[in-house]
């Protein structure tokens, strides 16, 4: 008898497992979406669990508070961010490259997640503690991943070297994470997302390569990348 109710227990614990993710899954996306209407501090747990379809008590079993659970959107982000960046540098492209693609790949994200992003870009202040400790080294991290393209480019004549790497970094990451901006709402021209990537990716191409390089003969891949994603 003990084994056999061993045996469930042991059966039950995956579903137990995957209704806690599922669970954690809907509150994440209730407070998303709660949050990128009212913002932050106007956005109450409350709130938060009636989208969820649960008594607000309940979600303190998942979640401790609501900076805990700002900070569990925000990390959930980074992360998703990280991943995008590992999986273009596992490509060993040139700097260029490699550099056009991180920006191909992360601004697509940003406009198939434009509340997470704006979430991201304007709550992240609200932390506190460790957590904006935290949060601080994410954004240093970033630029990092930008400037070692840029010096490694640099390096090998892809990019220009008459402006320093330091502002042509600045200039990268502005221009990435404010593209969740350009979609427009009150133009009666809608631009889609293809179009918009297409354009940021050629207009920092063109802004950052050397013109006697960004006019010669490019790789295949880099004459591609602001059109499509060549891998």
């Amino acid at each position: 008898m003990l084994t056999a109710k061993t045996g469930r227990n042991s059966q039950d614990k995956p579903a137990r497992t995957r209704e806690r993710y599922n669970r954690d899954d809907n509150v994440i996306a209730a407070a998303i979406s709660v949050m990128s209407e009212k913002g932050y501090a106007s956005t109450s747990i409350q709130e938060v669990a009636e989208r969820v379809g649960v008594l607000k008590g309940s979600l303190y079993h998942y979640f401790s508070s609501k900076e805990e659970l700002l900070f569990r959107i925000l990390e959930e982000s980074h992360e998703q961010s990280r991943e995008i960046h590992r999986a273009v540098i596992e490509l060993d492209l040139p700097p260029v490259e490699t550099l056009l693609l991180y920006v191909r790949r992360l601004s697509e994200w940003y406009l198939a997640n434009i509340e997470r992003a704006n979430i991201f870009f304007t709550e992240m202040k609200h932390l506190s503690g460790e957590r904006h400790v935290a949060a601080a080294g994410w954004g240093r991290a970033f630029e990092r991943d930008i400037s070692e393209q840029v010096i490694a480019g640099q390096a090998d004549g892809s990019i220009r070297d008459d402006i320093d790497q330091r502002l042509l970094t600045r200039f990268i990451i502005g221009a990435v994470n404010n593209v969740r901006f350009w979609p427009s709402r009150r133009s009666s021209h809608k631009f889609d997302d293809d179009s918009i990537v297409a354009a940021l990716v050629a207009l920092i191409g063109d802004s950052i390569m050397p013109h006697s390089y960004a006019r010669g003969p490019l790789s295949p891949k880099s004459a591609s990348i602001a059109f499509s994603d060549p891998t």
